[in-house]
């Protein structure tokens, strides 16, 4: 962890635990009923690798810290590990994998779908 993560990181953990506070505290707030938290760290921002290799190592190094195997498709390199219903994840996107979404987004403009009307 670089220094300057350090107060990020005591903050992030103070802040969870303030909502788990909270949350207990006031059980009529609704929280999700389906579905899961993430906590999610992008290895190509959220830490110190400068590049896209040296972010995907990142992934590996994180999975074996939780004691996962990182998955790798399409160009998506997650690891992670769930808390119950909450999930830490460690993520990286390939430049390749966006230019692919890119381009199948750039068409997005050129389909004139009918208006649904609403009940």
């Amino acid at each position: 962890m670089s220094p300057a993560q350090r107060p990020h990181r005591s903050e992030l953990i103070t802040g969870l635990r303030a909502l788990a506070a909270f949350l207990d505290s006031h059980p009529k707030v609704p929280v999700p009923r389906y579905g899961t938290v993430r906590v999610a760290v992008h290895t190509n921002y959220d830490t110190d690798a400068t590049t896209e290799a040296q972010a995907i190592a990142e992934v590996a190094r994180i999975a074996a810290l939780l004691g996962t195997t990182p998955t790798a498709e399409n160009g998506h390199h997650v690891a992670g590990k769930a808390f119950g219903s909450v999930r830490y994840e460690a993520i990286l996107i390939t430049r390749a994998a966006m230019e692919r979404r890119a381009a199948r987004d750039s068409y997005r403009d050129a389909i004139a779908l009918d208006e649904i009307e609403e009940v």
